[in-house]
């Protein structure tokens, strides 16, 4: 029976690190029933572990299985998480180092309890193990809501050639570490100056390797930053582009009215057909908005333009007056990336009673009520959702610097962007 408590004390204690780096990330379907599924496939690994840790293996068989023991974390991370390969690796570095170090702790403590001469029961004693569970649960949940909550960005690693290559030589440092620091707490009589180097090096790698990780994050938040305010600026600039394109087939369209209408009253009954057809043409392209806003008529001619090109219908209510505060160049890029998106989602679907958006832009109770509503989309390509993510980082940008709070929301079929602006102060 002992054997068996110990073997499902070790499995338990891995999972519950696990738990301590999944928790904070996106989950995938069914997530409980994978981490179920995995609390069930850790047991006979960590007997595997248990085995190994008994010092009856060789040097080689202790490498072998402990990188078993990274590559098992690492898949088992990837099926319960969305992240890919590299992140998945790369967080299987922090858990089985988060394992190990809990583990060479609660052990530390014995090893100074035996050193003070303090009375305690064997290691695989019931009180010993569920204490060990108890150490091992307060210290997870200190970690998850530290350092496991502060290193994913919006719930996941993205993690790169070097930062891998850089999280596995540490670990490797670390674990070799390990090793001797548990032969050594095997004697009792060993003293302090033998312990002491060795949890102080496995220290500097975990503190180390979480310093690599602010430094390639914030790295890649400056990357973000600098793509995010090119991407402002030049939606900015583009306002003038479209407004003066605007502006041309406005003025284009009015001569070919002026032209049609002398054609007709020449010849009246000459290619009348023909005729009619470039009447509706004109009218297409003449069809200018009229929201009270120039900013949003210039963006919603330009959008109607591209939803005719694609048989999408736009159904839209806009008050102008109500967003005559935000400045042309922000109103611009937020409408024109917000509508974006809604174009994109509508123009992949098939059926074509369901290529439709509806536009909102009005004031309840004071404040400023935009909604954009769209077919929902589930699996979007790469580089579009790429686009996607900076489009609607600009647009939450925007929200910000106003005070506003902008929320998406998938209901059925449909995708719906709800912001929401308090009135300028006065």
């Amino acid at each position: 029976m002992a054997p068996l408590i110990t073997l499902l004390t070790s499995a338990l204690c891995i999972w519950l690190a696990q738990l301590a780096y999944w928790l904070p990330l996106k989950r995938r379907k069914k997530y409980q029933l994978r981490f179920l599924l995995d609390l069930i496939a850790t047991v006979p690994f960590a007997q595997v572990i248990t085995w190994a840790n008994s010092g009856r293996t060789t040097a080689p068989a202790l490498i072998a299985i402990y990188i078993g023991y990274f590559l098992w974390v690492g898949i088992s991370t990837r099926l319960c998480t969305p992240l890919d390969a590299a992140a998945s690796a790369y967080c299987s570095v922090w858990i089985v180092l988060t394992s190990e170090s809990i583990y060479e702790l609660w052990r530390l403590l014995i090893w100074v309890a035996g050193r003070a001469g303090l009375q305690q029961p064997a290691l695989t004693s019931v009180p010993m193990l569920l204490g060990q569970i108890g150490f091992t649960f307060a210290v997870c949940v200190l970690v998850r809501y530290t350092v496991a909550r502060l290193m994913p960005d919006e719930g996941l690693y993205r993690i790169g050639p070097r930062q891998l290559l850089s999280a596995a030589l540490l670990g490797g440092m670390f674990i070799f570490q390990f090793f001797a620091l548990m032969s050594t707490l095997q004697n009792k009589s060993v003293g302090l100056s033998l312990v002491a180097p060795a949890f102080l090096t496995q220290l500097y790698c975990l503190t180390l390797l979480y310093l690599q990780t602010e430094l390639f994050k914030k790295s890649a938040m400056q990357k973000e930053m600098d793509a995010l305010n090119l991407l402002y600026e030049r939606q900015r600039q583009q306002y003038q582009i479209a407004r003066q394109n605007v502006q041309i087939i406005n003025r284009k369209c009015h001569e070919l009215k002026v032209q049609i209408a002398d054609l007709r009253r020449l010849n009246p009954d000459a290619a009348a057909q023909n005729v009619t057809e470039a009447e509706r043409a004109v009218q297409l392209y003449d069809a200018t908005a009229d929201t009270g806003n120039e900013v949003l008529d210039v963006v919603l001619t330009e959008k109607a333009m591209l939803c005719e090109a694609q048989h999408i219908t736009l159904n839209c209510v806009a008050d102008g007056g109500a967003v005559t505060f935000v400045e042309p160049g922000d109103l611009y890029a937020l409408f024109s990336n917000a509508l974006d998106q809604a174009i994109d989602a509508a123009a992949r679907q098939m059926d074509e009673p369901r290529r439709m958006i509806d536009l909102l832009v009005c004031k309840r109770q004071g404040f400023i009520v935009i909604n954009v509503i769209a077919p929902a989309v589930t699996e979007t390509p790469t580089r579009t959702a790429r686009q996607h993510h900076y489009e609607q980082k600009v647009m939450r940008r925007i929200v910000q610097k106003y005070s506003g709070t902008m929320t998406k929301e998938n209901q059925n079929t449909l995708s719906a962007v709800k912001i929401v602006l308090p009135p300028p102060k006065p």
